[in-house]
């Protein structure tokens, strides 16, 4: 889940809950270089047309799940975003994991009138990126030596994770609350699981078998081609076992988190309301739901709660009718426009198939799977 690309092109990385259909993942075809967006269908009324669609889907949801569903769309619409009213946001999915589902179908005549607009669109300054860290967090900080550190010596990573610690910290008076409400109360990183909830997570990966196993060692085989952190998390899957991985990768985000909040200052950290603790939950959602590139990398609201597929495409990075850049996702397989039935998942590939096992078990909390298997529980 991390790369965004060039306007017309696709985005990869960030949080998938895996959902894989076949072999390998092909590569769809190039989009014009300066699509336009069709936004006849913002005037809708979401929300109440997405209630709607609700009442008439295969599945029911509860009313959290839809009151935060309601809320995070109607937010979304009110900056410029806009999301297919038959698209919604649930549980009722074949991993188990909130992902993106057709409430009604949406059948081709529909996907092909609506032009490049795609089923979900996020504007770029609702990305919540490390651009906006900088620009929200290190005013905040009173020395000049911090703000600089902050913005040149913290990684993207680092960045954008303090930007959502810092907005969740401030609860209901955050501008980015109707979407941080909807995340997860943990993210699903191993490395920051303990006791029997580690211990499941390693039979589960077990469970798998031999693909495991074999990805372990190749992990480890491959660990002087890694980043030096990384390929310390894979040379100890070889030592002994992705538990070790695990540890590895424990200590070296917590060496991350360590260096955010000696950037921040303890005096600054604590007004801004940040924590080790709520830093580290900040980091995996990070590191597991992310979409961007070299320079802008950060979270996409809505968007990122599909889960991930390997034969659908990235999002993509266009300009609107407006010349406004927004990321479009929609429903598009093997490079052609999908139809989705009522009850079928929406999905976005987060690039899972790029990396080694271990490493998208590290990201992600599931080995990703290239057969026609069911999707896999982020």
């Amino acid at each position: 889940m991390h790369c965004l690309r060039s306007s017309g092109r696709g985005l990869g990385g960030g949080s998938p809950r895996a959902g894989v259909l076949s072999s390998a993942a092909p590569q769809a075809p190039a989009a014009p270089a300066r699509p336009h967006l069709s936004w006849h269908s913002h005037g809708r009324t979401a929300p109440a047309s997405a209630s709607a669609a609700a009442a008439r889907a295969p599945f029911a949801r509860g009313s959290d799940e839809l009151d935060q569903d309601v809320t995070l769309r109607r937010w979304l619409a009110e900056h410029g975003g806009y999301v297919h009213p038959a698209i919604v946001i649930t549980a009722a999915t074949q991993c188990g994991s909130r992902g993106l589902v057709a409430a009604e179908d949406i059948g081709l005549a529909a996907l092909e009138s609506g032009g490049a607009s795609g089923l979900v669109v996020v504007p770029r300054h609702l990305h919540l990126n490390n651009g906006a860290a900088v620009a929200a967090v290190a005013p905040h900080l009173a020395a000049q030596e911090r703000r600089q550190a902050f913005e040149g010596q913290l990684g993207q990573l680092q960045q954008v994770a303090c930007l959502l610690a810092v907005e969740r910290a401030k609860g209901s008076d955050s501008f980015w609350m109707p979407y941080i409400r909807t995340l997860p109360p943990a993210p699903p990183n191993p490395w920051l699981l303990h006791g029997a909830g580690l211990a499941a997570a390693l039979e589960q990966v077990a469970e798998q078998g031999a693909a495991a196993a074999a990805a372990a060692a190749a992990a480890a085989a491959d660990a002087a081609e890694e980043e030096e952190a990384e390929g310390a998390e894979a040379a100890a899957a070889g030592r002994g076992g992705w538990g070790a991985a695990v540890e590895a990768a424990r200590v070296r985000y917590g060496l991350l988190a360590d260096e955010a909040l000696e950037v921040l200052g303890g005096r600054e950290a604590a007004a801004l309301g940040v924590d080790r603790e709520g830093l580290l939950w900040a980091l995996g959602m990070v590191v597991s739901r992310s979409l961007g590139s070299g320079r802008s990398s950060g979270l996409l609201p809505y968007m990122d709660m599909a889960n991930h597929h390997h034969r659908v495409r990235p999002p993509l990075m266009m300009l609107d009718e407006q010349d406004r850049v927004v990321f479009a996702l929609t429903s598009i397989r093997d490079g052609e426009l999908a139809p989705l039935a009522a009850g079928q998942e929406l999905f976005l590939n987060y690039g899972a198939e790029d990396m080694a096992p271990l490493k998208a078990w590290l990201k992600w909390g599931f080995v990703p799977d290239c057969g026609d298997a069911a999707p896999q529980q982020q």
